[in-house]
């Protein structure tokens, strides 16, 4: 009885082991290099926006850095979608790691981009809002 189970085992891993892989998900890669360490400040100042008691003066500013912020990373996004799926696909039917090198380093190079533009966009938003309006978005 115990060996047809590990026949059994044996032959199941084998399947699965020559199933093709997944598709990627097209959307859900994320484009910094720095993942859940870094607030979001123009989410949590939008969530927020009511209730912090902004004068003008700093809604046009937070706006500004919103737009500028996300007008990179939306330019980035698609770009890094498109190598990490040509990569993937690349490495998946057996590539050579050398021959996929640029398109990582060019990786790289985007998603270092997109977090210089998140780490400027906390610094921005950091000296627009008052010590009192941080204290309501960012938890320590």
């Amino acid at each position: 009885m115990k060996k047809v189970t590990l026949i059994a085992t044996i032959a199941a891993t084998f399947a699965l082991a020559s199933m093709p892989a997944a598709a990627p998900k097209q959307n859900m890669s994320k484009p910094f290099l720095i993942l859940g360490k870094m607030p979001h400040l123009t989410k949590l100042v939008k969530q927020n926006w009511d209730t912090l008691g902004l004068s003008n003066e700093q809604k046009e500013k937070l706006i500004q850095i919103k737009n500028e912020t996300m007008t990179t990373v939306k330019s980035l996004q698609p770009k890094i979608i498109k190598l990490e799926n040509e990569v993937a696909k690349a490495a998946i039917n057996g590539t050579k790691p050398d021959a996929l090198k640029e398109k990582v380093d060019e990786i790289a190079k985007l998603k270092a981009e997109a977090t210089m533009a998140h780490i400027k966009c906390i610094y921005n938003t950091k000296k627009v809002l008052t010590p009192k309006q941080l204290a309501k978005i960012i938890k320590k």
